[in-house]
């Protein structure tokens, strides 16, 4: 019997650096980015359905030959999680070549997320819909703007 795969924990910034960067430079496998947080049900819901339980096979195991998954606890990585907009737990980046962001899938849906990685899995990454930049995403404190809406409230009020 095989070794059951689970979800890796990502520690800081610097790690996701790495993986992002190894992703990258194998370009074969999606990488699945889990913003979560341990208080979250949700996000306990969904680390049931990844890693399986002692009846059945868990999501990240049977995916494992298109995907690899990581889990970015929000208390760690609020910045990047601000920077991707993560407006809800659990969120799932799908990320090709490390740096280009295919899909997203929110909430604790499990078929749309199997349908999702399955869907990108023999896709070139193309435009994507945004890259991310590990230099500027993970690591540099956010500026002026500290939510995703912030940009957009302070426009509004120029105008008013």
């Amino acid at each position: 019997m095989a070794p059951a795969i689970t979800v890796l924990p990502v520690a800081d910034g610097p790690k996701l650096k790495e993986i992002m960067k190894t992703n990258a430079e194998s370009g074969n496998k999606l990488l699945v980015l889990e913003f979560m947080a341990p208080w979250s049900e949700p996000c306990n819901y969904m680390r049931n359905v990844l890693d399986g339980n002692p009846k059945g096979i868990g999501l990240a195991n049977e995916l494992q030959d298109y995907a690899d998954f990581y889990e970015l606890d929000i208390t760690k990585f609020r910045q990047f999680a601000q920077r991707m907009t993560v407006e809800a737990l659990p969120t799932f980046l799908l990320l090709k070549q490390g740096y280009k962001i295919l899909g997203r899938v929110v909430g604790v849906d499990k078929e749309e997320l199997r349908r999702s990685i399955k869907e990108h899995e023999d896709k070139s990454p193309g435009g994507g819909l945004e890259k991310v930049n590990p230099e500027e995403d993970i690591d540099k404190p956010l500026s002026l703007f500290s939510s995703p809406y912030a940009f957009l409230r302070a426009r509004l009020r120029s105008f008013f």
